[in-house]
């Protein structure tokens, strides 16, 4: 196949065309005496002569006076003359006399007969690149320079094999070394003997190259020989293509810090050590004064156990040997009888008070619980203590609602409750006052309460007022008797019911009142009223009706799907989201109650899931939570309702009824 033959012509008047339109380079034929022959685009940008103005001139007119003054238009051209070329970098001048670095690349065009014909010249604007080399040098040498008079610091290069290659001024202050010593040295000359022996130095460049630096402290050794403890930074230097070159190493004397932090932490646990000591002398004389107390308290029980065993012990024996010697039909007989009863009866109670209280200390105290009328046992209690208001012309009063129904208790601790409360509200009012037993009942709870007229109870007292041995009276001055051990057993006695005992008093000669509160979930009502009460208050009529129950918490979905339940309603509890969707996915309950704080899914989700459900639009969506109100999101309103924990079982019941519509 024939090759065309090229148009020389055509190509020629391309390459002019090209040449003629580059713009960022400046391009000139030159004749053999380096008069301009032609120019391009670019030369007009970079030099700011117009072709016209450039043509016919030597191309010397671009240089500035040294270069004219030494020949240097002349020299490039013989150069170029000689070698074919020539490249030579230098300042430049354009048409407004300002100047600019230029690279300049110089070349000889000779004929097919190898005459010079004349030069190319290609000229590019380096003066942007120039200032940036420029900066960058002088920037590593401003480092250089920071690096070498920085005195605080021993700041050096290692090669990759740990030899020192750099060595700046705080280098050979704190270290010791001048950079002739050093230069080319192992850095692990620094390190003490227990650390090159451990490898320490190789250790610590391993780190460095694995993770980019480490940072260390600890002991370093000066040229003399003397240690110094050192904060240590090793960075690891790698060039553009990732090759390690070596490393940087930063070290600081920082011994004085050291010994400062050493000193502190002296001081810090000899305040320490003072303070334990302070603290160990203070619960010393705490535990001696609580010994000095326990002792005291124990001295003045004693003598008032002894006090009151021996005073009814007086009448005992007294009556008892005189018994003998009066005649049956002696006025002074029977009454000797009934002295000595009453002395018997007073000291078995306190016999039984002290037995009872060691009992509660021991945790042997156990209780006979057994359902019982509670009328029955406020009224024997009232009737016991009766006789001794009497004997005062103190008014006893009770108010007891008739709704009381019974209890599950023990009685006869319930009694002795009951008794010495009212015993103590007797013993304390003087004759002529009045004393009230009242009794009532809640949906929670029985409380049972004693006020008096009597002598108060004085505000510092009060909070002590239940404590075992303790009266506010002294042991030699006292008016009233007793072990002051009464008080006492009504809290450990309210406490094993599960209730609580508590007294109020507005001061000496104010009276006081003492209630007893015990829980309802003991109270059994019976006959009519107990009906009444249950259809009104604990069983809505929830029988038939479908209750899915979600709680993650054990004890909490137990209640509530047991209260329920009781209720008649029919239940299925479970313990996740999870679980619940997958039971609704075969039925469709009336209501569902769900906690909100459970894992994985909480009960906003849930109820998200079964809004889906177009089968479940019926289905009631009720959250059950213990957060607070300020806690509740704004999704509680997609909720049918919200209820909050902790709820009566009662009236969950009630409310779910509601919700229910029954």
């Amino acid at each position: 196949m024939a090759t065309k033959p090229i148009d020389v012509a055509s190509v020629t008047e391309e390459l002019a065309l090209f040449i003629k339109d580059v713009v960022d380079y400046a391009m000139f034929l030159l004749g053999p005496n380096g008069e301009i022959r032609s120019s391009n685009l670019g030369a007009t940008r970079i030099m700011g002569y117009e072709a016209e103005e450039a043509v016919g001139s030597n191309f010397s007119r671009f240089y500035t006076p040294e270069d004219l003054a030494s020949d240097k238009p002349g020299r490039e051209l013989r150069e170029a003359r000689e070698a074919g070329r020539v490249e030579v970098e230098g300042w430049r001048v354009r048409k407004d006399g300002t100047r600019f670095w230029a690279n300049t690349i110089i070349t000889a065009l000779r004929g097919s007969d190898g005459q010079l014909r004349g030069f190319v010249k290609i000229t590019r604007d380096m003066t942007n690149h120039r200032m940036a080399e420029e900066t960058l040098r002088r920037s590593e040498e401003m480092f250089r320079l920071l690096v070498a008079s920085v005195q605080d610091y021993a700041i050096f290069m290692l090669d990759p094999e740990g030899r020192v290659t750099t060595w700046n001024h705080g280098a050979e202050r704190i270290k010791g070394y001048t950079p002739e010593e050093i230069i080319g040295k192992h850095f692990s000359a620094f390190y003490t003997p227990e650390d090159r022996a451990a490898h320490k130095p190789e250790h610590n460049l391993e780190l460095a190259r694995t993770h980019g630096s480490m940072e260390d402290e600890g002991w370093r050794v000066r040229k003399d020989g003397t240690r110094f403890w050192a904060n240590v930074v090793i960075t690891a230097v790698h060039d553009d293509s990732g090759v390690l070159r070596g490393f940087a190493k930063v070290t600081r004397d920082v011994t004085s810090r050291r010994d400062a932090e050493e000193t502190r932490r002296a001081l810090f646990e000899q305040r320490e050590a003072r303070l334990r000591a302070e603290e160990a002398k203070h619960r010393a004389e705490t535990s001696f004064r609580a010994a000095q107390e326990a002792n005291r308290a124990k001295d003045e029980f004693l003598m008032t156990l002894s006090h009151e065993l021996r005073t009814p012990m007086t009448a005992i024996i007294g009556w008892s040997r005189m018994l003998p010697s009066i005649p049956p039909g002696d006025p002074m007989f029977p009454e000797a009888i009934r002295s000595i009863a009453r002395s018997a009866t007073l000291q078995a109670k306190l016999i039984d008070d002290v037995l009872d209280v060691s009992r509660i200390v021991s945790g042997k105290l156990r209780l006979e619980v057994a359902e019982v009328d509670l009328h029955g046992i406020l009224r024997s209690a009232t009737d016991a203590v009766r006789p001794s208001a009497d004997a005062k012309g103190i008014q006893l009063v009770s108010s007891i609602a008739p709704d009381i129904g019974t209890a599950t208790v023990d009685p006869t601790r319930l009694q002795q409750i009951v008794w010495n409360l009212l015993s103590n509200a007797v013993k304390f009012t003087p004759r002529g006052g009045s004393v009230e037993l009242s009794a009532s009942r809640s949906d929670t709870s029985i409380q049972i309460s004693v006020k008096d007229t009597g002598e108060g109870i004085d505000p510092d007292f009060l909070p002590h007022v239940f404590e075992p041995f303790k009266q506010a009276e002294s042991p030699s001055t006292r008016v009233h008797g007793g072990l002051g051990l009464g008080l006492s057993i009504v809290r450990y006695l309210a406490e094993a019911h599960g209730g609580t005992a508590s007294a109020e008093s507005s001061g000496r000669g104010k009276g006081a009142r003492f209630t007893v509160t015990l829980p309802a979930v003991a109270v059994r009502l019976s006959g009519d009223d107990a009906a009444q009460v249950r259809s009104r208050k604990i069983m809505p009529p929830l029988h038939g009706r479908q209750i899915l129950v979600v709680d993650d918490d054990r004890e909490g979905r137990e209640l509530v799907a047991a209260a329920l339940r009781y209720a008649g309603a029919d239940v299925v509890a479970v313990d996740s989201a999870a679980a619940a969707l997958s039971y609704v996915a075969n039925h469709s309950p009336d209501l569902i109650l769900t906690d909100i704080a459970m894992p994985e899914m909480d009960g906003y989700a849930l109820q998200r899931k079964l809004r889906e459900r177009d089968d479940l639009a019926r289905t009631k969506i009720v959250a059950l939570t213990a957060f607070p109100a300020s806690a509740v999101s704004a999704n509680e309103e997609e909720f049918d309702s919200y209820l909050r924990k902790p709820i009566d079982p009662f009236e969950l019941t009630e409310k779910i009824g509601l919700i229910l519509g029954v």
